[in-house]
């Protein structure tokens, strides 16, 4: 009786240990195929964000070049031609790699059905602009707005949100993955609570292995968290580098070599770091606003784009007419600033960036363009922005000018300290100039 019973109990043990086993292998077998379908996840959708960030960037390069072509007075110049139709081939080949990603997608999917969307947006957006090209001419520059008005913008702002949709459904992929792991690891564990419960000899056992398995499930979770927010960085970049390639672009076309745009951000950073050391506008003055500020700053420019090479490189004095053109480069610096952040970037650092652009040339007597405010009417990353620009190009030589001494310059701005320039402003940069000196 004793044997027959110590037999009964021997085979429950063994039962559990065999269904112990079975469900620690089973356990083993659902990871490893847990973790491969999340691999073949994660790297199909950073390959899709940074494709479509790619291509983004593609766009907004060739627009830089059509305005180039369009607004620039009589034939353009060869490299102009050559950088619009390299730009052209370069979305193109942009196109068949999405072609390409397309193939590995699940067909009917709605990401396959965006990217076919997108592709057909750009093509038509490439033919649209091949007609706006024959329209080019100065007499024809009202037919040039109103088909870009109704045919390139809207064809841009359905690219922008097919892009943004791919952004979205990508991070709705993480989120859906981060869920299914969670998920995961509660079944997991109530897969270990059974086994502990149905093995008495292979309890150890049980509990280490449960321990490695938990281990694995919150190091991929762990993982989706780390790639989720370097690809968040690697977009900022590439937006970022986007911009201050533009930048660069159009300085060039005044025959300056990008140092300008540096050096004003320095100086611009280096007085919001003044100002934030004396308390200065402490309810404004956060760390996010001065990062947006130094970052916006090489974008005051941008509306220079719109203006013809025969009056951004003349090297005399600017007629009437001419000095008016020359003025409307700030609103349509505001206007490109949101058209090409707009829908993409955080929009307190649009309007920070519109802000720079629109009004840095703005006077603190109210004397200046395009608007003609005055004082603290103004916002304050343009006064800040006013004092380095206008301090640089003193400094610098200009096809109009030779470069004024530093000495000469920190007196012409402390004189205009009230009139021109904020005066707070303008004593917060001559404490610092003595660094000034040194760097630059």
């Amino acid at each position: 009786m004793k044997k027959r019973a110590s037999l009964y109990t021997l085979s429950i043990i063994i039962l559990a240990e065999l269904i112990g086993l079975s469900v620690i292998m089973y356990l083993r077998y659902h990871i490893d195929r847990q973790t491969q379908l999340f691999k073949v996840i994660i790297e199909q959708i950073f390959e899709i964000e940074d494709d479509a960030q790619q291509l983004r960037g593609l766009l907004y390069k060739y627009e830089y070049h059509m305005a180039s072509e369009l607004y620039s007075y009589g034939t353009a110049s060869m490299e102009a031609q050559k950088n619009l139709t390299r730009t052209e081939l370069e979305i193109r080949n942009q196109i068949i790699k999405h072609g390409q990603l397309m193939q590995r997608l699940p067909k009917g999917s709605e990401q396959a059905s965006l990217f076919r969307t997108l592709n057909d947006d750009v093509l038509n957006y490439l033919n649209y602009n091949a007609v706006l090209l024959s329209m080019k001419g100065i007499e024809n520059r009202d037919e040039i707005k109103q088909f870009t008005d109704a045919f390139i913008l809207p064809l841009m702002q359905r690219v922008n949100s097919s892009i943004d949709a791919l952004l979205v459904i990508t991070k709705s992929h993480i989120a859906n993955s981060q869920q299914e792991l969670s998920v995961h690891l509660i079944r997991s564990r109530i897969i270990c609570i059974g086994a502990l419960l149905l093995m008495v000899i292979s309890i150890i056992l049980s509990i280490a292995y449960s321990h490695k398995t938990l281990s694995e499930l919150e190091s991929n979770n762990k993982f989706l968290e780390f790639k989720s927010e370097l690809n968040r960085i690697r977009i900022s970049e590439i937006q970022n580098n986007t911009i201050m390639g533009i930048a660069e672009l159009v300085e060039s076309r005044s025959g300056e070599t990008g140092q300008h745009i540096k050096r004003t951000s320095n100086l611009v950073h280096r007085i919001l770091m003044c100002a934030k050391k004396h308390n200065k506008w402490h309810d404004i003055l956060t760390d996010e606003y001065i990062d947006f500020v130094t970052r916006a700053a090489p974008m005051h420019d941008l509306g220079k784009i719109v203006i013809s090479d025969t009056i951004l490189n003349k090297p005399g004095k600017l007629t009437n007419d001419e000095f008016d053109i020359m003025k409307t480069h700030a609103a349509e610096g505001g206007k490109i600033v949101y058209e090409i952040l707009g829908g993409v970037e955080n929009m307190r650092y649009v309007e920070i960036a519109a802000d720079i652009a629109n009004y840095h040339h703005e006077k603190w007597n109210g004397k200046g363009y395009p608007c003609g405010k005055k004082g603290t009417e103004i916002p304050l990353c343009a006064r800040i922005m006013a004092v380095a620009d206008v301090f640089d190009a003193l400094v610098s030589k200009r096809c109009y000018k030779l470069p004024m001494s530093y000495d000469e310059a920190f007196a012409l701005i402390q004189s205009e300290a009230g009139e021109h320039f904020d005066p707070e402003v303008v004593e917060l940069f001559l404490e610092i100039k003595d660094e000034i000196k040194e760097e630059f």
